[in-house]
């Protein structure tokens, strides 16, 4: 039975030790949006990842200050040692719907966008299933919003569809493996 083991043992070419993963963004979870991330190995090198976040509060209803959003970035990243360890480069889209006002300026923007973007991030094991990571990045957002003054939140005085280069993926996110 043993010689059997080690001849398996010998002959296996493979190992993964962690398939699938669950995060949040712990800069997110501060600034009020509830995210989370499923991720999933798809080989050594490549992984799948779903974050999704989400802001339903207002912060101020005196002036309707708010920066509520549903946001989807499906993505797939390339780890240039493997999964779940170390750097990688980051690809992902971008689905969104917001209602953000007062929060840069005196108005409110009520809309959808539409985006891809690049990132760079790097991940640090704590524990065997336990992980920390950064990562930043860069992405085109088309944006299709009404605009309209905070105070009157009614009277839309302007429809816009313009094309953003932004900050993207600005995350501290704790890991869980499994």
């Amino acid at each position: 039975m043993s010689f059997i083991s080690l001849v398996l043992f010998l002959c296996s070419t493979q190992c993964f030790g962690q398939f699938y993963s669950a995060r949040t963004n712990i800069l997110g979870l501060v600034t009020g949006n509830l995210n989370a991330e499923f991720g999933m190995t798809l080989n050594k090198k490549y992984s799948l990842h779903l974050p999704v976040q989400y802001n339903p509060f207002i912060y101020s209803k005196s002036n309707n200050t708010k920066f509520q959003n549903l946001t989807v970035l499906p993505g797939v990243r390339y780890w240039l040692r493997e999964s779940f360890r170390d750097p990688f480069v980051g690809f992902s889209l971008i689905a969104s719907r917001y209602n953000i006002g007062n929060i840069w300026d005196k108005y409110r923007y009520d809309g959808w966008g539409l985006g891809a973007g690049l990132s760079f991030g790097w991940t640090y094991p704590m524990a065997p299933r336990w992980n920390f990571e950064w990562e930043l990045g860069l992405a085109a957002f088309w944006a299709n919003y009404d605009k309209s003054l905070c105070k009157t939140c009614g009277y839309k005085f302007d429809h816009e569809r313009k094309v953003y280069l932004i900050p993207h993926k600005i995350s501290v996110n704790l890991i869980y493996l499994f």
